[in-house]
């Protein structure tokens, strides 16, 4: 038996996959608002934030939203090789209504994750699409906008669109955990406070520590989270 069956989950609370584990975005409220003003204003925007801030959880959100249903294509650029025409994958995209881009579908919207492996060359390729009106809006996901190896038409053509995501407060921290426990009193929101600040202020690491105390103590057949258990992540 798994460690959080022993607490009555049916999966692991603290999975950090966004395809797997649709949630409430706490703190991503206004910005998910702004990402689909965005999109229905037909744009391109760039998407900012460092990693495990939650730019793959605001892209899975858009692709359950119903108005885009049928109408997104989502693109993890760090599985694309490097010499790969993005045109190709585009075209024998599965799940459309006829093969993209022969005829000529309206409305898409192009979801590029992790364009920092997205080659130059295959960034000109998404702007002509978009300029010849295959694509309705396209919104890219990095790190650093003024890193992103795009051409200087491109990053003309989103000009102000960046959307940056702030990093989470205490009290927003405190509620993604409660979130995904419920009324599971395991551990105190001072203690969640705590592996906050040991995980960098980072969602996604505040996540992967708490199903590492978790699955310790359930391991050790306690039944509460202490200080003494802080030491078991990495600070």
């Amino acid at each position: 038996m798994e460690w959080f069956e022993e607490l009555d989950f049916d999966e692991n609370p603290f999975d950090t996959n966004p395809k797997r584990h649709p949630e409430k975005l706490v703190g991503l409220t206004e910005i998910s608002s702004e990402l689909m003003y965005r999109l229905e204003s037909g744009a391109m925007v760039f998407l900012q934030g460092k990693k495990g801030f939650g730019k793959t959880s605001l892209l899975w959100n858009v692709i359950r939203n119903k108005r885009w249903r049928g109408k997104i294509i989502y693109v993890d650029c760090k599985s694309l090789s490097e010499d790969l025409n993005i045109e190709k994958l585009l075209i024998n995209k599965q799940g459309l209504k006829g093969i993209l881009f022969k005829v000529k579908p309206k409305d898409m919207v192009l979801l590029l994750d992790n364009v920092g492996k997205l080659s130059k060359i295959n960034t000109e390729r998404v702007k002509y699409f978009f300029d010849q009106g295959y694509l309705r809006s396209v919104v890219f996901t990095g790190e650093d906008f003024k890193k992103a190896d795009f051409s200087k038409s491109l990053k003309q053509r989103i000009g102000s669109r960046i959307l940056e995501i702030e990093p989470v407060d205490k009290y927003q921290a405190i509620a993604i955990i409660r979130n995904r426990i419920h009324d599971l009193n395991m551990i105190s929101d001072d203690l969640i406070e705590e592996v906050f600040k040991k995980s960098d202020k980072n969602p996604k690491k505040l996540l992967e520590n708490c199903e590492q105390l978790f699955s310790s103590v359930i391991e050790s057949n306690e039944d509460k989270i202490t200080k003494k258990h802080l030491k078991l992540i990495e600070g």
